[in-house]
Formats: structure tokens, C-alpha cells, sequence
């Protein structure tokens, strides 16, 4: 196994296309490698506070493309790229980064030309109300 020191100096090409887990999904153009920083996750930065307040919005509608990256958020859903395609699993291919005042994804194992790039959101499955 290969390990990266530092962030990728050339990202991986990807596409996106439908998925089978949700709506649209990011997919490996070509293979990569295990230990690779695959790409980089883009977006806005703004303030604890703003963050905060988008993080209250998002999660009244169910949609929510924030990073923590503790002395502010980034949100993916203004300036953000292909990357936010990058669909939930608790099986992930990749794991994200805090990394150079961003975030970037790394891969978990090598990753097959057309498979779908996957991380464990971290959040808590919803868990449906008893009827």
C-alpha cells in the first residue's frame, strides 16, 4: 500500500451519473489506487454562526453539503464541485480529510474504473416513526 504525505498534486478524473444508492452519484473515471488523495471537496466558507444558521436550514429540508472544519463551515452547495455527488455509505471507499484548511478525500482501498465514490457521512440514520 502506497501512502501519501501530502494532498494530491493532480486530481482523479470522475463523472457523474445516476446511482443506485440516491439520485445522481460520482463515479471513478479510472482506477485509483488505494492511500490516494482523490479530490478535493470545494464550496463556500462562512462564519461558526452562518454555519450554524445553513445547518438548522439544511437539516429542515433533509439536504445538507456543510463540513466543520471548526473555526468555520464549508458549504458545498455554493462554490462547491463535482464532489458533492459523492453519496453516503457505511461501507465507503473513501474517507474525508480535514487537510490544509480543507477537506479532501482519500481513498480507503484501490477503486475500480467505473464504481461509485462513497464516505460514511457520520450522520445517524433516521429512523422512521411508528405508525
Amino acid at each position: 500500500m502506497r501512502k501519501s504525505s501530502s494532498v494530491a498534486k493532480q486530481e482523479y478524473k470522475v463523472v457523474i451519473r445516476p446511482s443506485r444508492i440516491q439520485g445522481k452519484g460520482l463515479f471513478a473515471a479510472q482506477k485509483i489506487p488505494e492511500g490516494e488523495w482523490v479530490m478535493r471537496y470545494t464550496g463556500q466558507k462562512v462564519s461558526r454562526r452562518e454555519g450554524a444558521r445553513r445547518e438548522r436550514y439544511y437539516n429542515s429540508i433533509g439536504y445538507s453539503l456543510l463540513f466543520d472544519l471548526e473555526d468555520c463551515y464549508l458549504d458545498g452547495l455554493i462554490g462547491g464541485n463535482e464532489s458533492i455527488y459523492i453519496n453516503h455509505s457505511l461501507s465507503p471507499n473513501l474517507e474525508a480529510r480535514v487537510r490544509r484548511g480543507g477537506v479532501w478525500f482519500h481513498s480507503l482501498r484501490a477503486i475500480g474504473k467505473g464504481e461509485e465514490l462513497t464516505f460514511d457521512y457520520g450522520f445517524d440514520p433516521v429512523k422512521p416513526k411508528p405508525r
